[in-house]
């Protein structure tokens, strides 16, 4: 029997390269099942998703509707990491401005070196300038890392590029009926001279880079009805910094719409090794120190690909009331339990967490979702929200994690239902708005209910 198609409304189009097959007819009632694979190429010139059902995983095709159609909070969410790859290249092209590139780039998580500018040269079609922006199928944080390494230069510095940038972010998650989202990024990595493998002596300055992403953002939820809050992250390599990004978070954390509400470390977990890297360690443990003094919200990554204790660290010594992925305390109960007795709410990305590595299990055995942690997790009854994390790089989006959760972990209505109430509980949202949020989702279910009950 030849595939199918659905045309799905969502933010980004994918094109299904795998060999596609269908099932026979669900059971009694009519109630159709298909089979549905997940993204491979993400195209986001296109505002329709083509999904093609194959003989991977059973899907219900009611479920697939209540999923597109659910409001959804989004707390785990990288700015940089969707930015919309044909948006670099047509910049690029339009502008000639190649020489934002930098020949090579230190790498200083493997201390590598990274010809950026050949590279880029050296694409012929947009298919090839999005390979180098995304990552898939290498499993390892670095190689994601490298991504970034590529294309954040075309950006870095060109303010009117990066308003541009934001208020497309909030144009795509609009369309997947996202509702409440809060989008992490580094101010000083997009800055003029923000270089994550450069030396401390340039001076940076992040605040342009806030302003002109903030305005973009208040567009965009003028626009498309949502609300959008920023969350400003810290760079584990760039220790320097640390203190800046406290300070800027605590003078902007009541400048609304689009408030800063809380600070992050991202790009490794290296600077919790005390001894290990003490370079790193000391600057960010100080600044964090202060942010709590200031009563800065606090969410971090950690137990990515680094150990549970550093979940434990970033929770007791750095103050982090949620962790940013944190699979590495599945395999310790005794952590899951300090983590459960605190509440501490964890930002799940299942794509991410394949690719990064940060999802461990023999690849000669094959991937199965069934077994990966966050079911754990969450039969644990950890407070678990799930998220897209780069959703450019990693060619997908929000709606498809929580394909995955229900057609490859095999998570129930339910569940899904309960991530989504853990995320709103969890966000750095004020009570009314957190209200506001239960009532939309309320509103939903009833339309669903009823419709469902239609005879």
């Amino acid at each position: 029997m030849p595939a199918i198609s659905i045309a799905i409304d969502d933010t980004v189009h994918f094109q299904q390269h795998r060999s596609t097959s269908t099932t026979s007819r669900g059971p009694a009632g009519g109630q159709q099942q298909q089979q549905l694979e997940e993204e491979e190429v993400l195209m986001p010139q296109d505002d329709t998703t083509i999904v093609q059902l194959s003989h991977k995983w059973t899907y219900n095709l009611s479920m697939e509707q209540f999923l597109r159609r659910l409001p959804k909070v989004e707390l785990h969410v990288h700015l940089d990491g969707s930015f919309d790859p044909s948006i670099l290249l047509s910049h690029l092209k339009q502008t000639g401005q190649y020489d934002c590139l930098p020949t090579e780039a230190y790498c200083p998580w493997d201390q590598s070196t990274l010809a950026v500018r050949s590279s880029v040269l050296a694409c012929k079609t947009e298919h090839e300038f999005r390979s180098l922006c995304t990552c898939r199928g290498k499993r390892s944080l670095g190689s994601m890392l490298q991504c970034f390494t590529i294309f954040i230069p075309i950006v870095r510095g060109n303010l009117d590029l990066m308003e541009r940038l934001a208020y497309d972010f909030v144009k795509r998650q609009a369309k997947q009926n996202i509702m409440y989202t809060e989008v992490r990024y580094s101010p000083h990595l997009l800055a003029k001279g923000g270089d994550i493998g450069g030396g401390t002596d340039t001076i940076v300055d992040p605040i342009p880079v806030v302003d002109a992403v903030t305005k973009g953002l208040r567009r965009g939820e003028k626009d498309f009805g949502i609300i959008v809050n920023q969350i400003l992250c810290c760079i584990a390599w760039r220790p320097d910094w640390a203190d800046d990004v406290v300070q800027l978070a605590h003078d902007r954390k009541n400048d609304s719409p689009c408030a800063i509400v809380g600070v992050d470390i991202a790009a490794g977990e290296e600077h919790f090794d005390k001894d290990g890297f003490p370079h790193l360690h000391e600057p960010h443990f100080e600044a964090f120190q202060r942010a709590k003094e200031l009563g800065l919200n606090i969410t971090i990554h950690a137990g990515e690909v680094g150990g549970s204790d550093f979940v434990c660290r970033a929770v007791n010594e750095y103050g982090a009331t949620r962790i940013g992925h944190g699979y590495q305390i599945a395999q310790d109960p005794n952590v899951m339990e300090e983590m459960r007795r605190k509440n501490v709410h964890f930002e799940v990305c299942p794509t991410s967490s394949d690719e990064t590595g940060g999802w461990m299990y023999d690849e000669r055995d094959g991937r199965d979702w069934k077994k990966h942690p966050a079911i754990q997790m969450i039969r644990y009854g950890l407070n678990v929200g799930l998220n897209s994390d780069d959703p450019a790089v990693f060619d997908t989006s929000l709606t498809w994690q929580y394909r995955i959760a229900v057609g490859k972990m095999g998570l129930t209505k339910k569940c899904i239902l309960r991530s989504l109430e853990y995320s709103i509980h969890s966000a750095f949202l004020d009570k009314e708005g957190k209200a506001m949020l239960r009532t939309r989702i309320k509103d939903y279910l009833d339309v669903e209910e009823g419709e469902t009950n239609q005879p």
